[in-house]
């Protein structure tokens, strides 16, 4: 209609009958392209738009913690030889949290259409606070500082066992953590199992300690239409390092249920997100029914100078040998630590594992999806991994 007016002003000489057949003309255009694209194929949307290629931030455990958090009384009597370690988060928290954020905050805003969200996989506070409203309080404190330095970037928690460790501690994730998610996710959120879209792509963040149904999470994957199923719990599902008794479902009554959810998560070939070991590992694990990755990483910075140790790699270096990276570790379990790992092994078809901490950007595409992996609060990569070539092994 636009064109039309513009043509009568500039041609007011233009007879109706030149008009009419000037429309006439235009008509048979269209009807030509609409015919050209329908039996040859048209242009159409590029296969990698900002809906299908896109970028976020996966980070681990970080424990943001604060020392009048705590009713210390109730820690020295319940958890005394956790007084140490709080010392050690609240000191993390005020010199080294804030340099992470900060780095991730630059990321962000070097190309702020490519990074569309931050997920964080557990243990976001220190928990052990002693009572609800501490750890309510922290909770809040937590979000004041992810807040300040990532204000405008979506931000995705799963539940850790010290977000809910202590007397009131679920009652305080309920009321807290619930409706934050609720607000990042735009709809109601009323279990720390829940699920969202983004653009082709399904993301479950899977409650491990309270509402752990591997019935729930195959219907939330069937149900929900997706190119990549990224699943984001705190335990890994498949153990790795010394402490190789601390993923989901490791009790011996549990072996029928772990058995299902490997299985669910094979079918789906799902891209698991873990923390819980403080550890860096990707590892490949096939089932019956596919295969899944499984990619880990730390994220308690303890130092402006972060080096990566014991970094191993290859399917032949997953053995009970493993557990001797922590000598000290619970001696009194290195045999059944020794025998996960050795029953596991022959089902690994990839491995990597090192001792640092830092963040990773995960790059999805039809093509791939890849992390770039860093190192403490640097910005300089320390290597990239193809998590979707390990789904194919």
């Amino acid at each position: 209609m636009a064109e039309t007016k513009k043509c009568i002003r500039k041609f007011s000489a233009v007879s109706s009958i030149q008009l009419s057949c000037r429309a006439t003309t235009g008509l048979i255009l269209t009807f030509c392209l609409f015919f050209h694209a329908l039996v040859f194929g048209g242009a159409g949307p590029e296969p990698n738009t900002i809906e299908s290629k896109y970028s976020f931030i996966y980070i681990g455990d970080i424990h943001i913690d604060q020392t009048s958090y705590h009713d210390m009384e109730w820690v020295k009597s319940n958890y005394p030889k956790d007084i140490k370690q709080i010392e050690n988060y609240v000191n993390n928290t005020k010199l080294y949290t804030p340099c992470l954020l900060k780095q991730l905050r630059a990321h962000i805003d070097s190309d702020r259409k490519q990074i569309q969200m931050v997920i964080q996989g557990g243990d976001l506070i220190e928990g052990l606070c002693g009572s609800y409203d501490l750890q309510f309080t922290q909770f809040r404190y937590a979000k004041e500082i992810i807040g300040q330095y990532l204000p405008n970037t979506a931000f995705f928690a799963t539940k850790g066992n010290h977000d809910i460790t202590g007397p009131g501690a679920i009652e305080a994730f309920n009321s807290f953590m619930l409706p934050w998610m609720s607000d990042e996710s735009n709809k109601p959120i009323h279990s720390a199992s829940f699920c969202f879209l983004k653009g082709p792509d399904l993301f479950v963040i899977f409650d491990a300690y309270n509402n752990n149904d591997p019935d729930w999470l195959k219907k939330t994957l069937k149900e929900n239409k997706h190119r990549y199923a990224f699943v984001v719990m705190h335990p890994p599902a498949v153990p790795y390092g010394a402490r190789a008794a601390w993923h989901l479902f490791s009790r011996p009554e549990e072996k029928g249920i772990r058995e299902k959810f490997l299985a669910i998560l094979g079918e789906y070939r799902a891209i698991v997100l873990t923390a819980h070991l403080h550890k860096y590992s990707v590892l490949g694990r096939k089932t019956p029914t596919g295969s899944f990755v499984q990619f880990s990483m730390n994220s308690v910075i303890n130092s402006s100078r972060i080096s990566v140790k014991d970094y191993i790699e290859g399917i032949q270096n997953y053995t009970g040998s493993l557990v001797s990276l922590e000598p000290d570790f619970q001696p009194d379990t290195v045999s059944q630590r020794r025998k996960w790992l050795e029953d596991e092994k022959e089902d690994v078809t990839y491995f990597e594992y090192a001792d640092f901490p830092g963040y990773a950007i995960v790059n999805v595409s039809d093509a791939a999806v890849t992390a770039d992996i860093y190192t403490g609060v640097s910005n300089k990569k320390w290597k990239n991994v193809n998590l979707g070539d390990i789904l194919k092994k």
